[in-house]
């Protein structure tokens, strides 16, 4: 089953703006619930290393989940104040702080500090207050994503939501996936994963590729002709309320401490770490369609007792799509002396995600995912 999942994958990338530095595939595809929170959840991911990216194997880590871990382990601390003014200077500033007859919020002090340093200390004003707008914004952050936490826990909201997505399926151009396993090459190795692709399921949703009937189906000479109605790709972007991309960024090329809280290399392997890092990836982009009709045949014979099975099990969603039978999709398997015939359809109006552009962190940050260089250490 693993040749044939590649050759399909070369399949996709060809036909579709799928290009394979990037493009993954995502299984199943069930019909995506018409709300913005059911859009949000399927763009709040940290994919695996992997052209196929099966949602139920395993539980992959929520992005907003991870991203919170990072900015709840950096640290900005007074020191930093000081070491931007000096310590005579921010004695000062604390003693002046205690002969207001009311402290200004913590929101207030950078512009409280520029206007004292201002008359007495102008050469570190600036810097003085930059250095407490770095205190105040993070330590706001932190108090922002425990508020999401809960309880009770808040979705992390994305720009965009599902009306913006009809809409923009409703003006794309529709698109046509054409397959024939015996003409497409199964060569992946100059994929982004170099050539990993797994945990895919077999001839249906859950069934192990491993399985009789499913090594019978990727041994045969297989066709998909797989009509979009429409088809885009989604930008996925985290709602600025709560993601702050250059406090990710400075997390991520900085390994000191400051920005991390000590011990800085633990958290900094904990979230970035080739071996163990939980944040090492991030979607980009999401592959959807509407309006789906696909087709496979296969020259495979399968005696009547598989027949029953494969007819059975198809409504838990057909190779290559896997869409689910229920609410418009459908699913049928027929057969003419023994060879199937495989039909996956769904509604308008029902989005179905079948993929997304999985950037590495550091492509995602705007850097250089070829090399690991240019850290503090």
């Amino acid at each position: 089953m693993t040749e044939l999942q590649n050759r399909w994958y070369n399949a996709v990338s060809k036909d579709l703006p799928a290009s394979p530095s990037t493009a993954q595939l995502i299984q199943p595809a069930p019909l995506l619930e018409p709300s913005d929170v059911a859009l949000w959840a399927r763009e709040n991911t940290v994919p695996p290393a992997s052209l196929t990216f099966n949602r139920q194997v395993g539980e992959s880590p929520f992005f907003f989940d991870e991203y919170a871990a990072v900015i709840q382990s950096l640290s900005a601390p007074e020191s930093t104040l000081v070491t931007a003014i000096g310590a005579g200077v921010h004695r000062e500033w604390l003693k002046y702080l205690k002969t207001l007859p009311v402290q200004p919020d913590e929101d207030r002090l950078p512009e409280v500090f520029h206007a004292w340093a201002m008359t007495y200390h102008p050469e570190v004003a600036n810097e003085g207050a930059s250095a407490l707008r770095d205190i105040v914004r993070l330590r706001a952050l932190q108090r922002l994503l425990r508020s999401y936490q809960g309880p009770p826990p808040k979705p992390a909201e994305y720009l965009g939501g599902s009306r913006e997505l009809l809409s923009m399926l409703g003006n794309s151009r529709s698109a046509t996936i054409s397959f024939d396993s015996a003409t497409t090459s199964g060569d992946v190795s100059g994929t982004w994963t170099g050539g990993v692709n797994k945990d895919f399921s077999g001839l249906w949703a859950g069934a192990g590729r491993l399985d009789a009937i499913t090594a019978g189906f990727a041994r045969s000479v297989v066709t998909v002709e797989a009509e979009l109605g429409a088809y885009v790709v989604w930008p996925v972007n985290p709602d600025p309320r709560w993601y702050d991309s250059s406090q990710l960024h400075e997390a991520y090329t900085k390994r000191t401490s400051p920005p991390w809280a000590s011990p800085p290399q633990v958290h900094w392997d904990m979230a970035f770490g080739e071996r163990s890092g939980r944040l090492q990836r991030a979607i980009a982009s999401l592959l959807i369609v509407e309006r789906l009709t696909s087709v496979v045949t296969s020259d495979a014979v399968f005696p009547s007792d598989d027949q029953r099975v494969i007819k059975d099990k198809a409504a838990a969603g057909l190779w290559p799509f896997y869409v689910p039978t229920g609410d418009g999709a459908t699913n049928k398997a027929d057969f003419d002396k023994g060879r199937p015939r495989l039909e996956t359809t769904a509604p308008a109006g029902r989005p179905l995600v079948i993929g997304a552009h999985v950037l590495p962190i550091a492509r995602y940050l705007g850097g250089s995912s070829t090399t690991s260089g240019g850290f503090d250490r």
